[in-house]
């Protein structure tokens, strides 16, 4: 498994990269993670020596010594990019073949390190954030030239692996507009651990200073976000509802110059609160990023059954999950004035907030994350049975090569593709 996150880094990355190898672990045998330097929370870098090897309960993980810059400068955060894909890159070549290489995408392009590690044996490639479309939307690099190369570079890294997991399925509208088969592309939400442990009453009223009704963002506030439709709307509702952030990010003094409430990360241990807090929970995703990202958050907000307020376009999965399960509200990205309609409408009818609250939690119930990883295991061992190491009579053959094809595994009654190399498949 390659990503440049694994905890102690705390990106979304990270976490699920930790719960899918534990997953593994439990089930497949030797599970390996190649990882850079924390430094997705500065205060946990390590120190820098070029190789790092850790273990994690029973997951062997190995760090690179890649730059561990703070990431909130650009030039922080691409450095930290670049010295990982090249060291990764050069430590995959170095290690022995592994049955199936998972990729994450972070960095953007770390798919190239785990395709040149796997040497023609398997890749699932994790995709979490589009690329460049993600980078072009959030205004974080112009359009033109390196734009142009990039996205070729990733169409190419796209068709040459097996299996290509996205979080939604607007996101697989995008993976297919860059030319991957359908076949080859597999929908897995990322799901949340339905919540143990109960909110802190003095912690949640602290977080409500006061207000009588709360709209509330828990997470990161980066490129993704239509944060300048939300501070515009927190200025419409001013006296009426409050919006708090809780969390920080790339974006942040956007929101903190407006009329929004700021408040710092708070520990694992008091999400119960901060999801208590508000009586909306606030998922944004700007105009044009739909295809591009699925925020992690919608579902820990589902996990405690929150009702939602979907600050996206109805394109979005977001949007398309609020719309399935009744579970909260949308509004456009682009208008301030339908985000405070909403909220508006929301403090006015507190029955139907409870009926919303019910269809969260059983759409949380739906996508526990148990469930959503028991999927992703289950394609992966499908992928592993064709590897030519675990395929009997195929020690030497390039994988792909024509043979009895691996088992389907069936989820919910309905057949996953699980393709070949070279495009093919059945469901």
């Amino acid at each position: 498994m390659l990503n440049q996150y694994y905890p102690p880094d705390t990106s979304a990355t990270a976490v699920v990269l930790r719960d899918l190898a534990q997953r593994l672990a439990g089930s497949v045998g030797v599970v390996k993670v190649l990882a850079g330097r924390p430094s997705y929370d500065s205060l946990e870098s390590c120190r820098w020596v070029p190789l790092r090897r850790e273990r994690d309960g029973p997951i062997a993980v190995e760090r690179v010594g890649s730059t561990g810059l703070d990431r909130r400068r650009m030039t922080g955060r691409v450095a930290n990019y670049l010295s990982f894909l090249a060291l990764a890159a050069a430590r995959g070549l170095l290690a022995a073949r592994s049955d199936v290489v998972i990729v994450g995408s972070d960095p953007p392009l770390a798919v190239w390190a785990a395709i040149l590690a796997a040497r023609r044996r398997p890749v699932i490639y994790s995709l979490r954030d589009l690329h460049p479309d993600h980078a072009i939307v959030s205004s974080m690099i112009q359009e033109g030239l390196a734009t142009r190369l990039w996205d070729a570079a990733h169409r190419a890294a796209l068709e040459r692996c097996d299996v290509v997991v996205c979080l939604g399925e607007a996101m697989a509208e995008g993976v297919r507009r860059k030319g991957v088969l359908p076949e080859r592309i597999v929908v897995i939400p990322d799901g949340a651990w339905l919540p143990e442990g109960a909110p802190d009453p003095g912690l949640v009223e602290e977080l409500r200073a006061g207000a009588t009704f709360v709209a509330a963002h828990a997470g990161n506030i980066g490129g993704a976000g239509a944060w300048e439709t939300l501070a515009e709307a927190a200025r419409l509702l001013e006296g009426q509802a409050d919006l708090l952030f809780v969390g920080d990010g790339s974006f942040a003094g956007v929101v903190r110059n407006s009329c929004v409430r700021v408040v710092p990360f708070r520990p694992a241990s008091e999400i119960p609160s901060v999801m208590a807090a508000g009586d909306l929970q606030v998922v944004s995703i700007r105009s044009g990023m739909e295809r591009a990202v699925v925020p992690s958050k919608v579902y820990t907000a589902l996990a405690y059954g929150r009702p939602l307020l979907a600050v996206a376009s109805e394109k979005s999965d977001v949007a398309g999950i609020v719309r399935t399960w009744g579970c909260g509200l949308v509004a456009s990205p682009n208008s301030p004035e339908d985000v405070a309609e909403k909220v508006r409408w929301a403090r006015e009818h507190p029955a139907a907030l409870t009926e919303m609250a019910a269809g969260s939690a059983e759409a949380g119930r739906h996508f526990e994350r148990g469930r959503q990883l028991g999927h992703l295991a289950d394609l992966v061992g499908a992928v592993a049975a064709r590897s030519p190491r675990c395929r009997a009579g195929s020690r030497g053959r390039p994988y792909g090569h024509a043979g009895e094809a691996a088992p389907v595994p069936q989820w919910a009654g309905h057949a996953v593709p699980v393709p070949d190399r070279h495009g093919s498949g059945r469901r």
